[in-house]
């Protein structure tokens, strides 16, 4: 595992290198420049409000009173998950183990619990996922401005997305956990296994109460988790507006499409080095025709990253340095 890492990890580099001989670096910087200090608040802001949107959906995934200081605390916890998913391989599901021991250990949170919710929040974000790509594909179908073998990949990867989404609602419809766990309590190995067993029936349990029992909270979750997903469009719509290069919010969309169904692609690459340059660069150069727009947004927002993801390895190091949980803290 560690070699693959490691040789997934070189790839990114070599294309993220390989990238900048084939771009003005220079010109490329000098376009970053006009952003401005205002400029880059403005980009945390919208940023940091489609973080929130993420934390207060993750928030309706616990049976517990939607209230301004648990959200505070999951938006603490997030941001410490958030900012390890950036250094370590798997993406999103590198941080997730962090986020059930911090909830547990400074909030009293059962594994159990938080355990559903984070798969909950993973299903979540791949669901509502499957439509914003699909409507980023039938706009960069409309424009006709992305070379034929690239519309062609899209269309391949957001059809297998969407019918993975629809295999994973039938799995939770049909309760095929539940199957699971009811096979292995009938195995010979039912005795090792008991503590898996019931941890697997826990969280299928909680999974299935919420998805088909709570309504309202799945329906307002699924909006949270999709505004999520539409201010990453914003984002690159106010970058582009800042720099000079200003395109429709639809245009954005397509960019952010492509750059999610590359997010999910390269999920083992850590921090998605390379590939999420190329994209953004690839998509914004075919729709504003210079590739050395596309480098410029892809180093703002990959800047914002390393801001966004350093203030949450601060936190991170608080939560370690505080040894006794503060009831009322964050």
């Amino acid at each position: 595992m560690r070699l693959f890492t490691a040789a997934a990890l070189i790839a990114g580099i070599a294309l993220l290198l390989w990238l900048l001989h084939e771009t003005d670096l220079d010109q490329a910087l000098a376009i970053v420049t006009r952003i401005g200090w205002g400029g880059a608040a403005l980009v945390i802001l919208i940023f940091a409000l489609g973080f929130l949107f993420e934390v207060i959906a993750w928030a309706l995934t616990f049976p517990r009173p939607l209230d301004a200081v648990w959200i505070i605390r999951l938006w603490c916890v997030n941001m410490v998950g958030e900012a390890l998913s950036v250094v370590m391989p798997f993406g999103a599901l590198g941080g997730e183990p962090f986020k059930a021991m911090l909830l547990n250990r400074h909030y009293g949170v059962p594994y159990g619990e938080s355990a559903a919710s984070l798969l909950i929040v993973q299903t979540m974000f791949a669901l509502v996922q499957a439509p914003f790509v699909l409507v980023g594909l039938v706009l960069a179908l409309q424009s006709n401005l992305l070379s034929p073998a690239v519309e062609t990949a899209m269309t391949i990867a957001a059809i297998g997305l969407a019918l993975f989404m629809g295999l994973m609602l039938i799995a939770i419809h049909r309760r095929w956990l539940k199957a699971l766990t009811d096979r292995l309590q009938h195995s010979s190995r039912a005795g090792y296994l008991s503590a898996a067993i019931a941890g697997l029936e826990e969280v299928e349990q909680r999974i299935f109460g919420f998805m088909r029992q709570d309504p309202r909270r799945f329906a307002a979750a699924s909006v949270g988790f999709f505004l999520n997903w539409l201010m990453g469009a914003a984002e690159v719509w106010a970058i582009l507006a800042l720099i000079g290069h200003p395109l429709s919010f639809w245009d954005c969309w397509i960019i952010e499409a492509a750059i999610v169904l590359i997010r999910s692609a390269t999920f083992f690459v850590p921090a998605h080095i390379g590939s999420l340059e190329a994209a953004t660069v690839y998509v914004t150069a075919a729709l504003t025709g210079s590739p050395d727009i596309g480098l410029a947004l892809a180093l703002i927002r990959r800047a914002r990253e390393l801001f966004w993801s350093a203030i949450g390895l601060a936190i991170g190091s608080w939560y370690g340095w505080r040894r006794t949980p503060a009831p009322d803290a964050c």
